[in-house]
């Protein structure tokens, strides 16, 4: 089945709302083996709408458009469909049933605009929205089925669950046996990746290998596209080997919740003390559930002041060699295992900028300590970019240093942003 998926609002278009419908579509239909041809985004007016749906039903067999159908003058998506149709639209009983029901149990009082919610063409059929109030309609042609669906994303979702599944189970369309699968890395620039993936990133091969940057991580996407589970084990296990010790983990995997699986399998704790990152090491370490198992806590030592009074760093030693140095990272990692009794523990200092570079310290330049049983690691990386860019990509190579050393790797493995130190 090939599908095709038209996002509709002019708030879209202005800049006023992001788009992830469209996203969640596409990811949807990939559950179900359906290739999605094209998305396509456009705005409340439905002329244009009809014409979208022209051009986007030749040669597809399914068509979902998301948004405009809510009761303000400005929501057009069914006008839209009724002009493609040369369909009139109706008042649907049942819906309109569906609707006074919302209204009365929410205590609410209907006004005339919502009346605009029970409108469908007259060949089309009404599904009820079970969390709120603008019906997913469904006009099914002879070569393409064309679904309207609601717009917020809460509404979206559960139309697609209830009722466009439902649908397409009715007609043989089940979710793929084989699961596409996303291989996760940090460490290295997305053009070295791809070196090191050589034949294996060709776009003749099945399964089908696609690969992005999200948030300084590099993905690499595998897509069935008709393998079996055999070829695509065989697939992932080659792949992760080729991209190792960079690769993390698979599809939800994050770098936080892998070094909470290797610390709780260890029995074994940790702590960290923040400069530059000023307590995102820490977040993504109780973003997962669970973690108060091999999580201490941590200090936010911003000021040399409080990297003094809070961890001890000798204030001439703070004088002599400066807060973004090994020194100073090595203190502090040091005293946060002494005084949080836990076994690990990550220590960062940097200059994440605009401003606070010198010619021996440019902005960028990061200090990441990593401690632990019988090991001391100190790097100085040199990462490009804005401030919020320098403390994402601090954060995230703190927590792969970690990882290097709980899983047994190389803790001095290069890096794309390694500085000499």
């Amino acid at each position: 089945m090939k599908a095709s998926i038209l996002v509709i609002g002019d708030e879209l278009l202005g800049g006023r709302c992001r788009d992830t419908n469209s996203g969640w579509l596409c990811s949807s239909c990939a559950s179900f083996g359906i290739e999605v041809l094209e998305t396509r985004c456009g705005p409340d007016d439905p002329g244009w709408i009809s014409r979208a749906i022209s051009e986007m039903t030749i040669g597809c067999d399914l068509l979902l458009v998301t948004g405009g159908l809510g009761p303000t003058p400005d929501d057009l998506t069914r006008e839209g469909l009724s002009e493609f149709l040369s369909d009139p639209l109706v008042v649907d009983d049942e819906a309109a049933s569906w609707i006074e029901s919302f209204f009365a149990d929410a205590d609410l009082e209907m006004g005339p605009s919502q009346s605009r919610l029970t409108m469908r063409p007259s060949t089309a059929t009404c599904y009820r929205n079970h969390v709120g109030t603008a019906p997913a309609i469904l006009s099914e042609q002879e070569n393409t089925a064309i679904w309207l669906l609601p717009g917020p994303p809460r509404e979206l979702h559960d139309a697609w669950q209830r009722h466009v599944s439902e649908w397409l189970s009715r007609r043989g369309v089940s979710g793929q046996s084989v699961k596409p699968v996303t291989v996760r890395c940090f460490g290295l620039i997305e053009a070295s990746m791809e070196e090191r993936l050589g034949s294996l990133a060709s776009r003749s091969n099945r399964p089908l290998a696609g690969t992005r940057i999200s948030g300084g991580e590099f993905h690499l996407h595998l897509e069935p596209c008709g393998a079996d589970q055999s070829t695509m084990d065989a697939c992932v296990a080659a792949a992760r080997e080729k991209l190792k010790p960079y690769d993390f983990g698979l599809d939800s995997q994050s770098l936080s919740s892998v070094i909470g699986e290797l610390l709780r399998a260890r029995g074994e704790r940790l702590s960290t003390a923040e400069s530059c990152t000023s307590g995102l090491i820490s977040s993504a370490m109780v973003d997962i559930p669970g973690s108060s198992e091999w999580f201490s806590g941590g200090w936010i030592v911003y000021s040399n002041e409080m990297k003094h009074s809070c961890l001890g760093v000798p204030e001439d030693l703070l004088a002599s060699v400066g807060a973004v140095s090994r020194e100073v990272v090595e203190a502090l990692a040091r005293n946060a295992i002494f005084n949080s009794g836990s076994q690990w523990s990550i220590a960062v200092s940097g200059i994440a900028g605009p401003d606070g570079g010198t010619p021996e310290k440019p902005v960028g330049t990061v200090w990441i300590a990593c401690h632990g049983p019988g090991m001391e690691w100190q790097r100085r990386f040199r990462f490009r970019g804005d401030r919020a860019t320098v403390r994402q990509r601090a954060t995230a190579a703190s927590l792969q240093l970690l990882r290097w050393c709980l899983d047994g790797h190389d803790p001095m493995t290069p890096m794309s942003w390694d500085e000499p130190s």
